[in-house]
């Protein structure tokens, strides 16, 4: 029970100390591995985000210049020529951003609509938004964005005033944000969960992936915790990317302005989603892990049993399983340093032992000490004691314990009668007895000097008529 004990002691030791490092280093390898896809989502985001600006950009520029070139046409050919109107006709259903072509008005309340459209009675043309707004581009720009009454879709009026004379005159066409909303719908195809269109002013949500949303004011008060967060963050005039918190989880936020508009395009990445896939790896990970714990322990425990029985086996008697002469002599020096004034050494020798291997064969010589090597190891079995033999019929024990003259008396003599007890009656002709030498340790000693005591000992009981112990201490030698 005490080898298992140790068994089992010494695996926990080794498990509760390899253990905790591979785990350690599977927790850093997933912090690194986390860490890094992060990093890689966060760098997906700032480029499609600007990608997709720039592809915005590029169409906004692209109307620009078309109308530029409308608005070039019209100033060479003059309003008095009647091509300038043919030519505006030609603008209807050419560019799917301005389906429904070009219109101007002037100072004096004429308007000219090249879709056919006809005012009412009580149409201003100075009054309109669109004119107030071109009255302050020398070039076609974007306007202020609105949301079409007539169909539900967000559309801004680029605007240019007109070199043109006598009258005040601007040329403008409704750009319809469909192209916009394709974008903010196609880049959250991946991870990218929200995208958005938004004015700098007003704030209005040019085109939202989530349609719903187009139209709305982006604002501290939108329904959307992410987008009240949003909000703040242009209030504060911050763009690029940084974190905030969401309806559902921490979102990373990019925020890019569009070079030929006064708009923002904003895109936000759960980071939830991102590490969604790292936990479905996460989880059988750990429980891999636990699993190679446990087969740690069974492998190291398999490998200590093996250990400590090769261990044993070095330090055994083959035959009779005690300690061999070695490991008996290493034992006793480390007690003696341990406790160098405490314990005798007891030299033990079977007498007529040679009588049963002559008579009675090898094979029940080996038996006989097994047997007694079994009584000896019963009889002194407390702690402290160490029993071992050293060859042949020669055992030897050593108590690290204080005894007295008396103690040590009484304890030989029953020792030397259960010898007689378990002997005497099955092999009687050969009378098998013990002879004892006993040397009694003090502060100087050595395992040479008592062994040297205890042997000399020994002669003196075997020299006595055998079949019984001699005691002898270092005074007694003169050394």
């Amino acid at each position: 029970m005490k080898a298992k004990s140790r068994y089992i002691w010494a695996n926990i030791k080794l498990v509760s100390t390899i253990v905790p490092i591979v785990l350690i280093m599977i927790i850093i390898f997933f912090m690194l591995v986390r860490q890094e896809i992060l990093t890689l989502s966060r760098e997906k985001l700032s480029l499609e985000s600007q990608y997709y600006a720039e592809e915005l950009s590029a169409w906004a520029e692209s109307v620009l210049n078309e109308v530029t070139v409308y608005k070039d046409m019209i100033e060479q050919l003059g309003l008095e020529n009647e091509a300038v109107y043919e030519l505006m006709y030609t603008s209807v259903d050419t560019h799917e951003a301005y389906p429904y072509g070009l219109y101007m008005g002037d100072s004096l309340g004429n308007y000219f609509d090249a879709s056919g459209w006809v005012p009412e009675d009580d149409f201003v043309v100075t009054e309109r938004d669109w004119y107030q707004e071109g009255l302050s581009h020398s070039l076609p720009a974007f306007g202020e964005p609105y949301v079409d009454a007539m169909t539900g879709g967000t559309c801004v009026s680029v605007t240019s005033l007109l070199d043109t004379s006598p009258a005040m005159t601007v040329l403008s066409t409704d750009v319809y944000l469909d192209y916009a909303s394709r974008l903010a719908e196609e880049i959250t195809y991946d991870k990218i969960e929200h995208a958005l269109f938004v004015t700098r002013d007003s704030r209005l949500i040019l085109a939202d992936s989530d349609a719903a949303f187009t139209g709305t004011v982006l604002s501290s008060e939108h329904e959307s915790l992410l987008y009240q967060n949003i909000s703040r963050l242009l209030d504060a005039g911050q763009t690029g990317q940084t974190d905030i918190l969401g309806d559902e989880s921490v979102y990373f936020v990019s925020i890019n302005t569009i070079p030929n508009t006064d708009w923002y395009f904003i895109t936000c990445m759960n980071r939830n989603e991102v590490l969604k896939d790292l936990w479905r790896i996460e989880s059988p990970m750990l429980v891999i892990a636990i699993i190679a714990s446990a087969l740690l322990f069974c492998l190291s425990s398999l490998l200590s049993r093996e250990m400590s029985t090769i261990r044993t086996k070095a330090r055994m008697d083959s035959l009779t399983k005690l300690l061999n002469r070695e490991s008996f002599e290493e034992l006793v020096r480390l007690s003696l340093a341990d406790r160098p004034d405490k314990g005798i050494l007891m030299i033990m020798d079977m007498d007529n032992f040679k009588l049963i291997n002559d008579q009675l064969g090898h094979p029940v010589g080996d038996q006989v000490l097994r047997e007694y090597a079994s009584i000896l190891e019963n009889y002194f079995n407390r702690n402290k004691d160490i029993v071992g033999r050293l060859g042949g019929d020669e055992f030897a024990v050593f108590s690290g314990r204080d005894f007295s003259t008396a103690e040590i008396n009484g304890m030989l003599r029953k020792f030397i009668s259960i010898v007689h007890q378990n002997f005497d009656s099955k092999y009687p002709d050969q009378k098998l007895s013990i002879s004892i030498g006993i040397s009694l340790a003090a502060s100087s000693d050595t395992y040479e000097l008592l062994y040297q005591n205890a042997d000399k000992a020994l002669y003196e009981a075997k020299g006595n008529g055998k079949d019984q112990f001699q005691i002898q201490s270092s005074s007694e030698t003169g050394l």
